[in-house]
């Protein structure tokens, strides 16, 4: 802290080191993936049995065909860009850099760059698996061998996946509210957006949906902040906790008191 700015109140907390989020970052139980799991599974099975399901989709599509002014239009073209990949991958690895250097350690960059892997090894296996055409070409029906490749949606799993993922690096740096934001409003646009503009079946999106988290549920239970890592590839200077509980254990020094180099000096109480 500088000598210019206030000091912390007595009996709050330290600040968060790199990676603690203000909520508890791995999620508890498995009951909400194997739900997850499930829906989809249900999903991609009356998709294929249950043909009033497939007349949904076409009666959205229909609907949004006949009821899009331009500015509404344009209004979806920029929710839809939301889940473009390309941006959203370069975006979290450049927030996983800085961070890294920063923080002098890989740990954030390692989830950051597991996203776009997860991510296109499932979604691109999906797509192919279940080859779908879109909502003004090819087939509404899965498995139609065509070429096209369109369930689940990427674009709103991406919407998912990876502002969940900055959410969870960012966390220290951002207000509760502000996190839950990031982490949850970005998928529901892309969502609306795509499915509006005819990019995607409603229940290509809702397929990509419930995808996306169960790949970010994955991502967020990996114990990053304890991983074991080389000590060359993780030696992050004194967490501000440490600087805090040193200052209060010990007090603050002696006037006359000779301070190494490399040593911590704090002017003032910890910000």
């Amino acid at each position: 802290m500088t000598a210019g700015r206030p000091g912390r109140k007595p009996g709050a907390r330290p600040p968060r080191p790199l990676g603690e989020p203000a909520l508890v970052p791995i999620p508890t139980g498995w009951w909400l993936d194997a739900l997850l799991v499930a829906a989809l599974a249900a999903l991609t099975a009356a998709l294929v049995w249950w043909s009033p399901l497939l007349q949904v989709d076409i009666a959205v599509r229909d609907w949004c065909d006949q009821h899009r002014p331009p500015p509404v239009g344009k209004l979806m073209l920029a929710f839809d860009y939301l889940g473009q990949g390309g941006p959203l991958t370069t975006l979290t690895v450049a927030v996983s850099f800085w961070l890294a250097w920063r923080h002098r350690t890989v740990r954030p960059i390692i989830p950051a760059g597991l996203a776009p892997i997860v991510s296109t090894v499932l979604i691109v296996g999906l797509k192919k698996w279940t080859s779908r055409g879109a909502p003004h070409h090819g087939s509404v029906r899965l498995f139609s061998h065509g070429w096209e490749e369109f369930y689940p949606s990427g674009h709103v799993s991406n919407g998912v996946v990876y502002y969940g993922v900055l959410a969870m690096l960012l966390a220290p740096y951002l207000a509760v509210p502000v996190r839950r934001v990031l982490q949850w409003l970005p998928g529901v646009l892309v969502l609306i957006g795509t499915t509006y503009l005819g990019y995607h079946w409603l229940t290509d999106s809702i397929g990509g949906y419930l995808l996306g988290l169960l790949i970010v549920r994955f991502l967020l239970r990996v114990p990053w902040r304890t991983l074991r890592l080389p000590r060359r590839l993780d030696r992050p200077p004194p967490s501000d906790h440490q600087v805090y509980a040193h200052a209060h254990r010990d007090g603050p020094p002696n006037p006359h008191h000779r301070w190494a180099p490399g040593q911590v000096r704090m002017i003032g109480p910890p910000c």
